[in-house]
């Protein structure tokens, strides 16, 4: 199982809202942590427009433009080290989001990066998808996504699906890791397809969750688990975060197929961009070949 050790944050940021709600996120983490945050603005001059009106630029200037950007990174960081006692290093670069932040990820071998999400909606989803959806799919390292209703800091009900994918339970050495950090009860919730009638298959994964309670138990984490039968595992999970006050869902962002035909990877998506609490994606272990079996 995989574990969470964090010393260094990765937080993209183009000045909006949602960015600076997720870096009081990286702050707080920071501080209990006692890591450091990398702040990072990936150049352009649209978002530099929507976030900072009140910096007239000409999209030609772009000299002024970095000037402007770096003066503001200080600004953050300058705040965050005086304030917060965190130390902040600026990182500046120019091209696709996306790239950019998993390249300087790896570059700077962050432990997890921690951004804003503004979610996106219908056939734009499916198609394009997001840039916290491009990340997450694309980085090494976990990555904490934030919508801009998460205003609470901390954790306090951390929610943990569980199907029958090969690499479901790695998501558990880091759930208890983050239960620990932050003294949360974790929630398990074991999902099962309504179509799927298989004695045998039903008595694997019952005695699958008994393990993963047992494992739970020896961690000494306060824990509950059900297995909840449903059609669309992203929204059963959120439907059971809400049942239990959750404030942060764990999952892992692998690409395998289910016994009903679905990409998992479009189910990571709806969680990246519909879930309202933060939500935590890990990559499968490298080296590792993935089973392809009902949930």
């Amino acid at each position: 199982m995989q574990t969470l050790d964090v010393k260094k944050i990765l937080i993209p940021s183009d000045f909006s809202d949602t960015a600076n709600l997720a870096l009081n996120h990286a702050v707080h983490l920071a501080q209990i942590c006692n890591a450091e945050i990398y702040l990072l603005h990936v150049v352009s001059t649209f978002s530099f427009r929507v976030n900072l009106p009140e910096v007239d630029l000409d999209e030609s200037r772009n000299s002024k433009l970095t000037n402007a950007v770096g003066i503001k990174l200080k600004e953050i960081a300058e705040d965050i080290e005086q304030n917060k006692g965190v130390k902040v290093h600026i990182l500046m670069a120019s091209g696709s989001i996306k790239s950019e932040v998993v390249r300087l990820a790896e570059e700077i071998d962050a432990d997890i990066i921690i951004l804003g999400t503004h979610g996106v909606s219908g056939l734009k989803e499916f198609i394009m998808g997001s840039n916290a959806f491009r990340i997450v799919s694309d980085a090494s390292c976990p990555v904490l996504s934030v919508q801009s209703n998460a205003l609470e800091l901390g954790f306090k009900n951390i929610i943990v699906p569980i199907d029958n994918s090969f690499h479901s339970r790695e998501k558990l050495g880091i759930s208890v890791k983050m239960a620990k950090t932050f003294g949360a009860a974790i929630h398990i919730c074991g999902l099962r397809s309504h179509d799927h009638k298989d004695e045998n298959i039903n008595a694997k994964f019952k005695m699958k969750m008994k393990q993963v309670e047992d494992y739970l138990a020896e961690k000494d984490v306060v824990f509950s688990a059900e297995i909840i039968f449903c059609t669309n595992i992203a929204s059963a999970t959120i439907d059971h975060a809400s049942k239990h006050n959750g404030d942060l869902i764990i999952i892992m962002n692998e690409q395998e197929v289910n016994a009903m035909g679905w990409f998992l990877g479009p189910y990571a998506q709806q969680f990246v961009n519909h879930s309202k609490i933060p939500v935590l994606s890990i990559r499968p272990s490298e080296g590792v070949v993935s089973s392809v079996t009902p949930y």
